[in-house]
């Protein structure tokens, strides 16, 4: 397993240009290089032919990998994506949800495709979760999310789909849901920022973040061989992202 894959650090930066999250992303050690891969998927195709004991055994080792980081003195947020799979076996090992309860800094990325029909028992799924660490919605705005979704508070952050920035970017169909977003939940990131032009469309945004091969990844092995402490790197609240408002609790 360690040997067979890497893990990255995507970069989130703020409209002032500062670096305020991370997501944390898996690749084949064959297809890991951060610097040419600008075009291929977020996560690779191979993650949905996985077992589920593959892809549980994955996620142990990404928070293996992270307990690793936080305790050398890192404080800045990351993200982990999470499927209907791994949510199944969070919940029956009492060991990992204690592990995930001591990490303030940690986020649970959830696709809208796991939520795509929203239902009463995703609801509650959802509140269970949130129970151990704060909930980032990814992919929304294509054809299966809706703000119905939204409407309980129970996502701290929401990441708009790239197509979705693409197309609408520049339309005032997007500022009407950047609006109702920040009214649901502490904060808004748009990812597929690539260009230039991307920051300067976004810089009167009321957004939290921006996210995209603009910028270079970095590998979480090189982040954990060095020393955090006292070095600055908090420069994020494990309770608060934005300056608006706290975040909610959902305990």
């Amino acid at each position: 397993m360690q040997q067979q894959y890497v893990f990255i650090l995507e970069p989130v930066y703020g409209l002032s240009g500062k670096l305020i999250a991370w997501e944390l992303l898996t690749r084949f050690a064959d297809d890991a290089d951060i610097n040419h891969e600008r075009n291929s998927a977020r996560e690779p195709v191979f993650f949905s032919h996985l077992s589920v004991d593959e892809k549980w055994q994955i996620f142990l080792l990404q928070i293996e990998h992270l307990e690793k980081l936080y305790r050398k003195g890192f404080q800045q947020i990351i993200s982990v994506n999470i499927n209907r799979d791994i949510v199944t076996c969070i919940f029956t090992d009492e060991g990992i949800q204690q592990k995930l309860a001591l990490l303030p800094f940690f986020r649970f990325e959830i696709s809208a495709f796991f939520i795509a029909r929203y239902t009463r028992a995703d609801l509650l799924i959802l509140k269970g979760l949130a129970k151990l660490a704060p909930l980032w919605l990814d992919d929304f705005g294509p054809g299966y999310s809706n703000l119905t979704m939204m409407s309980s508070g129970i996502f701290e952050c929401v990441k708009i789909d790239k197509a979705f920035f693409w197309k609408y970017g520049e339309n005032h169909i997007f500022d009407i849901l950047l609006g109702h977003l920040n009214d649901l939940c502490s904060g808004v990131i748009v990812e597929g920022v690539e260009t230039q032009r991307h920051v300067e469309l976004l810089a009167n945004k009321a957004i939290y973040g921006m996210q995209g091969y603009l910028w270079s990844g970095a590998y979480l092995n090189d982040f954990i061989d060095k020393s955090w402490r006292n070095s600055g790197s908090a420069n994020l609240s494990g309770r608060q992202i934005c300056q608006k408002k706290s975040l909610r609790s959902f305990m």
